[in-house]
């Protein structure tokens, strides 16, 4: 009846997620290809880093996606879209607890890769990425500002409207999950960081108890 057919439609209307996805062709009067921070999605599987390394990521790329932040081996948006592959770090409250800092200029991150088997992202024979300080700007709160790292490219993502996000395993933290050399490299910057401050400290000291030269008078 047209009672029965007005209150589905009302009902369909009524259940209907906010924004569209690609793949529905509602997207053609968009011109920003990013995907909806407001819109579930996840990254495709053909995007997924995969690959088994224990090797560094460079050239890298930060991406962020939902409440993820994301390393890719490229910072270029057109070559993403034609071969890009990229692993989760974690959300803005789990990244210090991941990352080691080198000094006051660059941190290291753990860079988690997609598990075919178990169908979630781990840590095990993953990739780590060394990140300039400035690329991670933080917020009021202390946590990293996601809303200044650009967000993945659309493409690479799918509409998951009602999934769960992709589990993400607990990787072990601080230096620990480090290969040995970079253990060596973060102790060792930290403590010339240290060196310096104290040689600083005594050179200060030093420069001023000493009694100011005289200046000899001219005649």
């Amino acid at each position: 009846s047209f009672f029965t057919e007005t209150e589905e439609f009302k009902t369909k209307q009524a259940f209907k997620l906010s924004g569209s996805d690609p793949e529905d062709g509602e997207f053609d009067m968009q011109t920003e290809d990013v995907a909806d921070a407001h819109v579930p999605r996840e990254l495709r599987e053909e995007f997924s880093l995969k690959d088994k390394t224990v090797q560094s990521i460079s050239p890298y790329g930060l991406r962020v996606m939902g409440r993820r932040l994301y390393v890719c081996n490229s910072d270029d948006d057109a070559q993403l879209k034609e071969s890009g592959k990229c692993g989760v770090v974690g959300n803005r409250f789990q990244i210090d607890g991941r990352s080691v800092k080198l000094g006051s200029d660059k941190t290291v991150l753990p860079v988690h890769r997609w598990d075919d088997v178990h169908k979630l992202w781990t840590a095990e024979q993953a990739p780590w990425v060394m990140v300039e300080n400035y690329k991670l700007g933080r917020d009021k709160h202390g946590h990293v500002d996601f809303d200044m790292i650009p967000a993945m490219p659309r493409k690479m993502t799918r509409f998951s409207p009602g999934e769960a996000p992709s589990p993400v395993e607990s990787s072990m933290g601080g230096l620990l999950w480090l290969p040995s050399a970079m253990v060596a490299r973060a102790i060792e910057a930290s403590s010339a960081v240290r060196r310096s401050r104290h040689v600083r400290r005594g050179c200060d000291f030093l420069v001023a108890g000493s009694p100011r030269p005289a200046v000899a008078s001219e005649s």
